[in-house]
């Protein structure tokens, strides 16, 4: 009976465990669709239609073809919420969550960070995370590369990733 009781006791710690959110989606769900903040989900199902347009393009269908999401939080400058910081708020529990920092960008107005967590020796997901004047976070999602995500930005217009294919990983 005690062994039965132990059981069941590890199981259900163990899919508490497991059921836990990331960071990343921890503060999408808190402000997205709240007055004040911009939130941007572009689903894997976009990119495939997208790859449609341009199929000749295989750099292009490449790109398209690996990226699971793009979700964007930004908060509105027209409203009084410019105490709140992402960066302050989210970088301490990326560190402790299995991300580690790619990358710093620190200019006169604020910063940007760009945080990645790798599964299988492949980047699973890239976070940019700004802080400062203008806080926002970019999560891209899939089987992706640093090339891969500085193409994207020549194509979505995110500056900021500009310079990725740059970076010794």
């Amino acid at each position: 009976m005690k062994k039965l009781v132990l059981i069941i006791s590890l199981s259900i710690i163990s899919l508490t465990l497991f059921s836990q959110k990331s960071p990343v989606d921890e503060i999408f769900d808190r402000y997205s669709g709240k007055e004040g903040f911009t939130s941007v989900y572009i689903s894997s199902r976009m990119f495939s239609l997208l790859a449609r347009i341009d199929s000749e393009d295989e750099d292009f269908q490449n790109l398209v073809t690996r990226i699971k999401g793009i979700r964007i939080l930004s908060i509105d400058s027209t409203m009084n919420v410019s105490r709140l910081n992402f960066a302050s708020e989210l970088l301490p529990k990326l560190n402790r969550s299995g991300f580690e920092e790619l990358m710093t960008v620190r200019e006169k107005n604020g910063e940007v960070w760009f945080m990645i967590r790798e599964d299988g020796g492949r980047i699973a997901e890239l976070v940019m995370v700004t802080g400062g004047h203008g806080s926002s976070v970019v999560s891209i999602t899939g089987d992706l590369d640093l090339k891969t995500i500085a193409s994207l930005s020549g194509s979505m217009g995110i500056e900021e990733l500009e310079g990725l294919e740059n970076v010794k990983k």
